[in-house]
Formats: structure tokens, C-alpha cells, sequence
């Protein structure tokens, strides 16, 4: 009588691959997970990525500006909003155009599929093998994704959404004030110096 006891030739593998996506399923609902998680956003970075909201949202920070005035603000204020400028504009300019279109939805889950195979079913492997050659994973993944978005048209209809962003945040960046040099910086470090003594007061 045959003995399906042991696993098949050649899956061993799949099923460790398998009992590891599990795991780590098991680990993200985890308290301990949400718990770390809740601790980075109280960080300094994150703290002062509060501040740059607080003041991209400030009306007492916006004013006309004179003619002379209008690009030294674009530009100042572009790199130093553009964490703000990429969430809140960006990225669902993004997804709005990701989810436009079925061919850019194949192109992601594809590329999605691509990095997820080489470094999740073979991230114990250094390469992958492409026609019986050995190609270094980041180079193999890249090419991978570059040519999926050329043919999807992804790479198109990003620069669209780029520009369409950029255009989006102008009168923003043209109309807010630029911030002073530290004001952001000191204003983070007394957050940091009022959360120990919230917490020693409570």
C-alpha cells in the first residue's frame, strides 16, 4: 500500500515557503507588531512630519505673494513640503491612475508577482537563473519590471500623474509663506520634550 505519509519529491520546499508566509502572516496580527508599529509613528521623524502638516494646513502661513516672489516659494516650498505633497497628491494621483486601466492593473500585479517570487519563494537565492544564466536578483527583477512597464504603458501614465501632481500643488507651494530655517526642527524637539513629561504628568 503506498505511503502518502511524506511529501512529494521536490515540494519540501513549497511547503517551508509555504509555513513562512504563514508565519509571518501570524506575526502582522500580532499586538506586538501593531504595538511597534504605534511607537515609530511617535518618533522624531514622524513628529516632525506632523509639524510639516500642521503648517502646509496653517491659513496664517499663506499670503499673496509679490511677482518676484512667486518662484523662490514654489521652489523652497516644493522640497520642503514634498513629503506631504507626495501623500496627499501623489499617491492617489497614482492609484487613481493605476486603477484606470486593466492593463496598468495586470502590468502591477505582474511586477508585484515578480519581486515577490525572487524574494520571497527564493530569497535563500543569490540569483536567478534566465535562460541557464545566472542573474543577480535586483538586476533581474529590475529589468523585469522596467519592460512590464513599458509594454503596460505604466511608465507613461506616471509622468502623467507626475505632472498633473506638480500642477496640483503649485498654487500651494506659490501661495504658502517660506517656512524660517529650524522652525521646524525646534518645534519638533519641544514635541519631543513635552511627550516624557506628558507621560510623567499622567
Amino acid at each position: 500500500m503506498a505511503d502518502f505519509s511524506q511529501p512529494l519529491p521536490g515540494t519540501a520546499g513549497a511547503l517551508d515557503n509555504n509555513g513562512s508566509v504563514k508565519e509571518t502572516l501570524k506575526s502582522v496580527l500580532t499586538r506586538e507588531f501593531w504595538r511597534n508599529a504605534a511607537e515609530s509613528l511617535s518618533s522624531e521623524k514622524a513628529l516632525r512630519y506632523r509639524t510639516l502638516a500642521k503648517s502646509a494646513l496653517n491659513p496664517l502661513e499663506f499670503s499673496k505673494p509679490a511677482q518676484a516672489e512667486v518662484l523662490p516659494r514654489v521652489i523652497s516650498n516644493g522640497f520642503k513640503f514634498l513629503p506631504i505633497y507626495t501623500v496627499a497628491v501623489g499617491v492617489p494621483l497614482a492609484l487613481y491612475t493605476l486603477l484606470s486601466s486593466w492593463w496598468l492593473c495586470i502590468g502591477a500585479f505582474a511586477i508585484c508577482g515578480t519581486w515577490g517570487f525572487a524574494y520571497g519563494m527564493r530569497r535563500e537565492a543569490a540569483s536567478l537563473d534566465i535562460a541557464g544564466v545566472p542573474v543577480p536578483k535586483p538586476l533581474a527583477c529590475g529589468g523585469a519590471s522596467l519592460l512590464l512597464m513599458l509594454l503596460t504603458g505604466m511608465i507613461s501614465a506616471f509622468a502623467y500623474a507626475a505632472v498633473l501632481g506638480a500642477v496640483v500643488a503649485l498654487p500651494h507651494a506659490a501661495l504658502h509663506k517660506v517656512p524660517e530655517a529650524g522652525g521646524f526642527d525646534e518645534e519638533s524637539a519641544a514635541l519631543n520634550a513635552a511627550i516624557p513629561a506628558a507621560s510623567i504628568v499622567a
